[in-house]
């Protein structure tokens, strides 16, 4: 690169420009060969020069004959309530269930499993299995699924790295569209599945559990994981967000899910 520069002569000459968006202009700059490499290389756009819909951002050059490199990038958040699902390439879904105790005549207590969907409860001290379901479309690597968990649940496991599996679902019992937002995949049994397993590493962390999985064929994958009911009052539970770590236009997230936790 280095060479290349000094061959082009791309740093022998002065270059000014001017910066606009929509029309407004955010700077005006002149970069001479002493102060390439100290020049400002980054300008912040004030939000009231954005609006919604297409945006345009404008270089003009005033002076000289060098080349002029840039790129744009944009932050933003949503303020629907509650945030919906949405994916590319990639695919996920979260579903809560509840384990409820019954007891019986001859098995003395059993619990038997609930769905637990958005605005339902449940009480402190229960646990509940996450079901997260993955559709990849094709063949990835180092993929992160982030389940930011509702602040009144914690995870069951405490520690780190144990063992934990996402398993292929058979084609033929996927019973809903992963990608829609408004299905419900069902409660998959263990005949349902392939056999094929890949490992994750799990991190518990305060605010959401990370799953890290290094290679994830193309096919539907589910992963299962605790967290227990502790803490009484209304929370919700941000989206869980996928996404490839080293290629982010690969990415998903599932709906949001507002929960109540019982004293």
């Amino acid at each position: 690169m280095t060479d290349y520069l000094r061959k082009s002569g791309e740093l022998k000459t002065a270059v000014e420009y001017e910066l606009s968006v929509n029309g407004n202009v955010i700077a005006t700059k002149r970069v001479t060969p002493d102060d390439i490499l100290t020049a400002p290389s980054q300008f912040a756009v004030d939000p009231k020069f954005i609006k919604d819909g297409a945006n345009e951002i404008r270089i003009r050059r005033k002076s000289g004959e060098g080349p002029i490199y840039f790129a744009a990038y944009a932050k933003y958040f949503s303020l629907e309530e509650p945030v919906t699902a949405a994916g590319n390439e990639i695919f996920v879904r979260r579903q809560y269930y509840k384990y409820v105790g019954k007891p019986t005549l001859l098995k003395g207590y059993v619990y038997e499993r609930h769905a637990l969907n958005d605005s339902e409860s449940v009480k402190s001290g229960e646990r509940v299995e996450v079901v997260v379901t993955i559709e990849a479309k094709n063949n990835y690597e180092y993929l992160v699924f982030e389940d930011l968990k509702p602040a009144g649940l914690e995870a069951v496991a405490v520690r780190s790295g144990e063992p934990l599996y996402a398993k292929e679902i058979k084609s033929g019992a996927v019973v809903s569209k992963v990608q829609s937002p408004k299905s419900k995949v069902e409660y998959v049994e263990q005949a349902d599945y392939t056999g094929r397993t890949r490992w994750v590493y799990q991190e518990l962390r305060d605010r959401k559990v990370a799953l890290f999985v290094d290679k994830l064929p193309e096919g539907v994958w589910e992963i299962r994981y605790d967290l227990r009911a502790e803490v009484p009052g209304s929370f919700h539970a941000l989206p869980l967000m996928g996404y490839a770590m080293y290629v982010p236009e690969i990415r998903a997230n599932d709906a949001e899910l507002r929960i109540k936790v019982e004293d």
